[in-house]
């Protein structure tokens, strides 16, 4: 009997030992984090009269380090979104929260289905290479145990949105990808009287690589966008969704003539920071 009770007493230690333990694998919070992935474009230069730019995505994918891709569920599937309505530092969700394994992620893959350009009203459809478009974008992230990474990806319709003839357009995604609470910000202004007899001008960001503040071979274009005349006091424009600790070039152009350059610095665009062109000075 005295046997019996001890084996029992036994067995239950061991039962609550376990418990408390939990094996490593009741407890998702330390195995798993939360990813989400937003979606926005600059303000992007298209053709003249562009009232829509609809893009169907139908997969998002990511791939961790040592390991395979694992899909990630859209809003919706497949999901059709009109990225005008989402410039000027406006997003939308592409990925809604979702748990991750923990672990060292390396690349990001989106998949477009289809799009479309609506210009003063008619439709034109975008080509694009086969029936599905992958982009796979090298991008390293950590998702820790219980932790969260919001991501934002910048579709760059300036570049993306080809013109291939009259009437006919294809797609070639270019994306930028960053963590969404690191994206730095170019700001500036642009006197009524630097725009001349022009109503526009055209803002364009050289991603510098060497570093060195003037363009030279290697260096490529990260972005450029429209800026419309705004009366007679200075027009305020900003450039969003840049990568930080980069170097950029930025010139400016109105009508055939470049009426300024300014070098911003790696150091001056850390994290989350907001630059001001020409000290904050209108150009």
């Amino acid at each position: 009997m005295k046997k019996k009770i001890f084996c029992f007493y036994l067995f239950l230690a061991i039962a609550i030992l376990l418990s408390g333990c939990g094996g490593g694998s009741s407890n998702g919070s330390s195995s798993s984090g939360t990813v989400s992935i937003n979606i926005a474009d600059a303000k992007p230069m298209l053709p003249s009269g562009t009232e829509k730019v609809l893009i169907t995505f139908d997969e998002v994918s990511v791939h961790k380090a040592g390991g395979g891709w694992t899909s990630l569920p859209l809003a919706q599937t497949p999901y059709t979104i009109d990225l005008l309505q989402f410039a000027d530092g406006r997003q939308t969700q592409l990925v809604p929260p979702v748990a991750l394994e923990s672990g060292k992620y390396t690349q990001i893959r989106i998949g477009v289905s289809s799009a479309l350009i609506r210009i003063n009203g008619v439709d034109y459809p975008v080509n694009i290479p086969s029936d599905k478009l992958r982009t796979d974008k090298e991008f390293e992230f950590d998702v820790i145990g219980g932790g969260a990474v919001n991501l934002t990806v910048d579709f760059d319709l300036s570049q993306s949105i080809v013109v291939t003839g009259s009437g006919t357009y294809q797609l070639k995604p270019v994306l930028h990808i960053i963590q969404t609470q690191e994206a730095a910000t170019i700001q500036g202004s642009i006197k009524a009287s630097t725009f001349g007899s022009f109503t526009e001008a055209v803002v364009i960001v050289i991603w510098d690589k060497d570093n060195c503040g003037t363009v030279t071979t290697g260096d490529e274009e990260y972005t450029r966008i429209r800026v419309e005349k705004e009366g007679s006091n200075p027009t305020q424009f900003r450039i969003y969704w840049l990568v930080p600790n980069q170097s950029y070039i930025i010139q400016i152009v109105v009508g055939s003539t470049q009426i300024y350059q300014e070098f911003v610095v790696s150091t001056k665009l850390q994290a989350g920071a907001v630059f001001l062109l020409n000290s904050g000075s209108a150009i």
